[in-house]
């Protein structure tokens, strides 16, 4: 039977009508259906240094029945609504590890940003997941802090005072404080002690709470740090010191409540002199104030010059050589040795530092306060 082409039109329209009658409706986005990226570091409302740029964004990698290659696509922007755009990173490959990370360009310090992130697959763009707020803090910069004292090699009383010249800044810093840490390897893997302290003026120092272990190498740094503006310098050079048993000029200087080598350190070991307290002799080492007669002048005695010439004879000086190194060091005296036989003392403003018997035994001093 033939149709009539009005027929035939008919026909083939009522073909096409059951066909898009029956047509499978397509499927949804994949990512759409699934979870979106989730943002992770850095943690919402976090600040940052501006010298710990490159931020580096850190998301969860989306979940959903992925139906290619999948990538990332990282937008930044001033304000949270995206509307002041200042990086994106997009095509950004998908991370095996279920996570995804990108490094920003520099961003312009003293700002606010926002992030978040969506994930691409199969050519179909997914929905982004939260936005994120982080801060990149003032442009400030520290200098590592210089270590003033002890230097390596020395040796040190069991609680020495360490010491770091202040780091110089640049830009609006906040306060500074000082971590110093103490310990038994070079690689500070163990931490022996360690402690903060405010920026002092032009220096900044740590004294250990408890006693250090006699004997032993320990190694020490010092790193300043902006709190306020999340700004920490690197530590400063390591250096190593021995702790030894106290000496008798270290524990008077402490009852001065007087460093006794805040700067240059003396070498040698002590014992090679005992603080003689001989009433017949002298006035002893015990603190006390003394009157001098021919100036009606009253003076504490022993006083911190008399303690740091103990100490130089304690180590193996000569009187001659204490009082020289003390000029040459930043601790300036006036002390004249006057040798035996005829008297054997050290003489000071108002005082001696005399050797018993005007003799040292076997190079061995037994010292003496004596007033003039």
């Amino acid at each position: 039977m033939r149709l009539s082409n009005a027929s035939l039109a008919v026909a083939v329209a009522g073909v096409i009508v059951t066909l898009a009658c029956t047509r499978t409706p397509a499927a949804p986005s994949p990512v759409v259906a699934g979870t979106p990226p989730s943002p992770l570091l850095p943690a919402n409302s976090t600040l940052l240094s501006n010298q710990s740029q490159p931020v580096t964004l850190t998301v969860t990698n989306a979940v959903f029945a992925k139906t290619g290659a999948t990538t990332y696509t990282f937008e930044v922007a001033a304000d949270e609504a995206f509307a002041s755009k200042v990086q994106t990173k997009d095509g950004v490959p998908e991370g095996i590890s279920g996570q995804t990370s990108v490094a920003l360009d520099l961003l312009a310090p003293s700002r606010d940003y926002f992030w978040h992130v969506r994930a691409n697959s199969g050519g179909i763009a997914g929905n982004f997941g939260p936005a994120f707020k982080f801060s990149v803090g003032p442009p400030i910069t520290l200098s590592v802090p210089v270590p003033i004292a002890p230097l390596t090699g020395a040796k040190t009383e069991l609680r020495p005072a360490l010491r770091v010249r202040n780091a110089v800044r640049s830009g609006p810093s906040g306060a500074i404080t000082y971590k110093f840490e103490i310990s038994n390897v070079s690689t500070f893997t163990s931490i022996l002690a360690s402690g903060s302290n405010v920026e002092g003026i032009n220096e900044t120092g740590f004294i250990p709470a408890t006693d250090l272990p006699v004997g032993q190498t320990l190694f020490w740094r010092a790193t300043a740090m902006d709190v306020a503006n999340v700004v920490t310098t690197a530590p400063s050079a390591t250096q190593s010191f021995t702790p030894t048993k106290p000496s008798q000029a270290s524990l008077k200087a402490v009852e001065l409540g007087v460093e006794l080598w805040p700067g240059a350190q003396p070498s040698g070991d002590v014992g090679h002199a005992t603080m003689g307290n001989d009433p017949a002799l002298g006035v002893g080492w015990a603190i006390q104030t003394l009157h001098y007669t021919p100036g009606n002048v009253n003076f504490q005695s022993p006083d911190i010059e008399m303690v740091r010439l103990f100490d130089l004879l304690d180590r193996g000086f000569d009187p001659d050589s204490a009082a020289a190194w003390m000029n040459a060091n930043g601790y300036p005296t006036q002390a004249l040795w006057y040798p035996p036989p005829e008297k054997a003392v050290i003489g000071l403003k108002f005082v001696y530092i005399a050797a018993r018997g005007k003799v040292s035994v076997n190079g061995t001093w037994d010292i003496v306060l004596r007033i003039e």
